[in-house]
This record gives C-alpha cells, structure tokens and sequence, in this order.
C-alpha cells in the first residue's frame, strides 16, 4: 500500500493524464491541477486546480469537471489496485491569485517607502 502522499501524486499524475488524453468537453479550457489531498480514510480526494481565462472560464470548467468526475473515477479504478476508489471533489485553487494579491501589497509598500524623504541621523 502507498504511503498517502504518494498516492496524492500518483492520482494528481493519472487525472490530468486522463484529463489531458480522455476528456473532450470543450468547457474545460486550459486547466491544470495544482494538487490532490485525500482525506484520512482515504474515500474522498480533493483535487485542485487552475485554470487560464476569467470567471466565467473558471465556472463552466467547473462543471465540466463535475459531469466528468464518474468517468475519471472508473478509469482510476480500472488503473489503481485499491480495494475502493476514492470520490472525486474539483475545488479551483485559489493560491495563485492570493499569491498575487501578496506580491502586488508588497510593491506598494516599497513604493511608499521610496517616496518618503530620508530621516536625518542625529549626531551624537
């Protein structure tokens, strides 16, 4: 039996796999999957994503990834030697744009700070 991070990467790899060369919706758009966590009793993974475009990308990606999920799942099981296959949850992955969000606060602050004039030393 896999230790569960390894089978968080073998999963992540065998989805965007099946993703990549089975999945003919064209509502995906261009996705990627940023990572796979299983839940402790390991019937649940939660698998993340990004996807390029706006909002209204990311909505019908969604959904196509929620009409696609019991056919990713039956390839799984096919593929996977494990006694049950666990359910498949799509959540988009939001710490692309936090990280963003982040940088783009820090740029202000060094701004700020290279527009305020230098404090004089005091002589001692």
């Amino acid at each position: 039996m896999l230790r569960p991070q390894q089978l968080e990467d073998q999963l992540q790899f065998m989805i965007s796999t099946l993703i990549q060369r089975e999945l003919r919706d064209p509502d995906l758009g261009f996705l990627t999957l940023t990572a796979v966590r299983l839940t402790g009793d390991r019937s649940i993974a939660r698998v993340y994503y990004t996807v390029l475009g706006d909002e209204a990308q990311t909505d019908r990606t969604r959904k196509a990834l929620g009409r696609a999920a019991g056919f990713l799942r039956t390839h799984l099981a096919k593929s996977l030697k494990m006694r049950r296959v666990p359910e498949l949850q799509f959540f988009p992955d939001a710490t692309l744009e936090e990280g963003n969000k982040i940088e783009a606060l820090f740029a202000r602050i060094h701004e700020e700070e290279a527009s305020r004039p230098p404090v004089p030393e005091e002589e001692a």
